[in-house]
């Protein structure tokens, strides 16, 4: 019988090791992944069910507190013409607390790998410290899809543009880091056209690796936001409630209104852990989100493709004053044809 208890009691140390250390697994994995920290906002749901937050960051300084409304955190968002509509809803979102000030710069049909248009790391340089950010948005990508599309090799045998792109990253990175600002970097969602999403995959995880190895900097996955059950791309998803949304505009790259929604309120999570945006929120005194001169977006509404614009690089003169708006609809091109070079966006 003695001997029958001494097993009996090896057998349930030896489960409750076991489910320990699966406990310590698990919790280990959320760690890892992102999908859960300590102290962090509660994960957003969709569809009534708990999603994870395609947002990988390392650990920054908190922003400035108090925030009020006459002294309001200033927000710059900025990118390509996937701006345009990030940056109103997430520049309202956040200003609907009262103690933020957005402002948004998008240029359409920009990229990184694309300076003749428009270089960003010399632009930014120039507009930030007038405008002086206490935070910054950055969305990039979607016009660097044809970057991985040659492929030399170096003496290592690797790809020869991943080192220059991820240069452009770095640049970029300085310039928007300054003054130790915390920076959302958001890389592009998924694409319609088969060729471009393929490439906006490769220029997203170069991007990932050069922020996640900055200080005070953040990647967000609007990759994986944008996907479906199997990580494709669709035009639909469900919302907060589980209705099913029109999140894409016709072209296949764009984002419509409900689209833009999504990827604030990931962003505005992000935001609202760092700073206690709701804790200090004055809802009766809302900011309107500003936009620089010089922006560029294609005008349309919902629903219809125009011509896609190239535009001159240009940089905001710091003698005139900004414009208000409340919200845009998400600018949008024609769709790709089969067989011919899809257009920047």
């Amino acid at each position: 019988m003695p001997a029958r208890r001494a097993k009996r009691r090896g057998t349930l140390r030896l489960v409750g090791t076991g489910v320990l250390a699966a406990g310590l697994a698990v919790v280990v994995g959320f760690w890892a992944t992102d999908t859960w920290r300590v102290g962090g906002a509660e994960p957003p749901t969709l569809a009534g069910r708990a999603v994870q937050v395609p947002v990988h960051s390392v650990a920054g300084p908190p922003c400035r507190s108090p925030l009020t409304p006459d002294a309001p955190l200033r927000l710059w968002i900025g990118g390509d013409s996937l701006a345009g509509s990030l940056g109103p809803a997430l520049g309202t979102m956040a200003g609907n607390t009262g103690v933020v000030q957005g402002t948004f710069d998008s240029r359409v049909s920009t990229g990184l790998s694309s300076p003749e248009l428009l270089n960003w790391p010399q632009h930014a340089s120039q507009q930030l410290p007038h405008l002086d950010p206490e935070a910054t948005v950055f969305i990039i990508g979607a016009n660097d899809w044809m970057v991985p599309q040659a492929q030399p090799t170096d003496a290592r045998g690797q790809p020869v543009w991943e080192a220059r792109y991820a240069l452009l990253v770095a640049q970029m990175l300085d310039v928007l880091s300054a003054n130790n600002r915390p920076v959302y970097w958001v890389g592009a969602p998924t694409m319609r056209d088969p060729r471009q999403d393929a490439g906006v995959r490769q220029v997203n995880e170069v991007a990932r690796s050069v922020v996640q190895a900055r200080p005070n900097a953040t990647f967000v996955d609007a990759y994986t936001l944008f996907g479906d059950g199997q990580g494709r791309y669709s035009a639909t998803l469900p919302g907060p409630t589980g209705k099913i949304e029109l999140v894409r505009a016709d072209d296949g790259v764009h984002l419509t209104d409900a689209g833009a929604a999504r990827l604030a309120r990931v962003l505005f999570a992000a935001l609202d852990t760092r700073c206690r945006l709701t804790g200090q929120a004055v809802p009766d005194a809302p900011k309107q989100v500003i936009e620089v001169p010089g922006a560029t977006q294609a005008p349309v509404g919902r629903g219809t493709s125009p011509a896609p614009t190239r535009p001159t690089p240009t940089t905001p003169p710091a003698t005139s004053p900004p414009t208000t708006t409340q919200s845009r609809p998400p600018a949008s091109t024609s769709p790709p044809t089969s067989g011919a070079t899809p257009p920047r966006q």
